[in-house]
């Protein structure tokens, strides 16, 4: 499978924040393991499982994992991939208002096929893959 890459920069009051190229991990080959583990404290070898757990949604159209039947049902587009992203990264697209992680943990890269002109990241715990 082709690595995709999803580039996020940001500028605060003409001060550039580095951009940051998100690596996709699926399919899971053990990248960042020991750091993710020791992030969710929990057990190394439980981690390609809760990495695969996510990725079998790439290529799923992304939905709301909550709310309305209405907010349930609005396509945000194509699951691109999964991203590991630490506290403090910016996850804002180019272009879009500054965003950082508040906690480390996978996002899903989505693309601009849905509700956004632009890709995004959201939460894979806030996503459900159809």
């Amino acid at each position: 499978m082709k690595q995709l890459g999803f580039l996020v920069a940001a500028a605060v009051i003409g001060t550039a924040i580095p951009a940051r190229a998100f690596e996709n991990i699926c399919p899971y080959t053990g990248q960042n393991q020991h750091k993710i583990a020791a992030v969710l404290r929990m057990d190394y070898d439980a981690v390609p499982r809760l990495a695969s757990r996510f990725c079998r949604n790439v290529g799923r159209r992304a939905h709301n994992a909550f709310g309305s039947d209405d907010i349930r049902a609005t396509d945000l587009g194509r699951i691109n991939g999964v991203a590991w992203v630490d506290a403090g990264d910016v996850i804002s697209a180019p272009g879009q208002r500054l965003r950082r992680a508040r906690l480390s943990g996978f996002m899903y890269m989505i693309g601009a096929d849905g509700v956004s002109d632009h890709p995004f990241m959201r939460w894979a715990a806030e996503i459900a893959g159809r």
